[in-house]
């Protein structure tokens, strides 16, 4: 029997943060499941450290060039889930993500999150994650916390991420979704880096979205980049 949620995981270079996130899928309540890692042109550990944890459910795939929409629509094209969990290599499942995920993503939903921690507990962090969780689980703006749940089906139907995207690439992805089927959080969260604000401050990175944004309206998001921080 295929598992029912393939759980895809683009990583570049993500040697820091690969270990605890797959770590926090052995622990889910859900077993359902399997995981395909894409590592996308990666020149640290990252295939290493993956490779010695690979198993008849966890796959590694290894794509030369670093595209993070490619890798996951490329892990996409080999799963065999019914629906698709698309996670980020720095964000660790709370232990009944899956569960959550399985039990709250019923007919109607075509894409679905969740809410999210920072892996630093400090003031400044909390208080953004904080916020970032109160609009995704209202839907304010029907975002991605790290974690994002579609059907494969509806994946196809809409031809995936567009592969020329580096920034808001999950948005994009979840406003051709939402033609489907309504935008859920599910009751449960992740955990995620604090790296980037941590290493731009709240300043730059209140300014780098904003830009995003702006850029959006005006249709030049294919001209953004993320700046990379390992």
């Amino acid at each position: 029997m295929p598992p029912h949620i393939s759980v895809i995981i683009p990583a570049h270079n993500e040697e820091k943060y690969i270990r605890p996130t797959l770590h926090s899928l052995k622990n889910q309540t859900y077993q359902d499941f399997e995981t395909i890692i894409v590592a996308n042109g990666c020149t640290d550990k990252t295939e290493e450290i993956t490779r010695k944890r690979e198993n008849e459910r966890v796959k590694l795939i290894i794509l030369p060039v670093a595209n993070v929409s490619r890798a996951r629509n490329y892990g996409a094209s080999k799963a065999e889930g019914e629906l698709l969990l698309f996670l980020d290599a720095d964000t660790q499942l709370a232990p009944d993500a899956l569960q959550k995920m399985n039990e709250q993503f019923t007919e109607g939903y075509a894409i679905a999150t969740t809410t999210v921690k920072p892996d630093e507990e400090t003031f400044p962090f909390s208080l953004i994650m904080t916020l970032k969780s109160l609009y995704l689980k209202n839907g304010l703006y029907k975002s991605c916390s790290g974690a994002l749940l579609c059907r494969r089906a509806d994946f196809d139907a809409v031809n995936g991420y567009d592969s020329g995207l580096n920034v808001m690439e999950h948005r994009k992805l979840i406003m051709k979704l939402i033609e489907k089927g309504r935008y859920r959080c599910i009751d449960t969260s992740v955990t995620t880096s604090m790296r980037r604000l941590k290493d731009w401050g709240l300043g730059k990175a209140a300014l780098f979205w904003l830009t995003q944004r702006v850029k959006d309206k005006a249709g030049h998001l294919q001209e953004s980049e993320y700046e990379k921080i390992r």
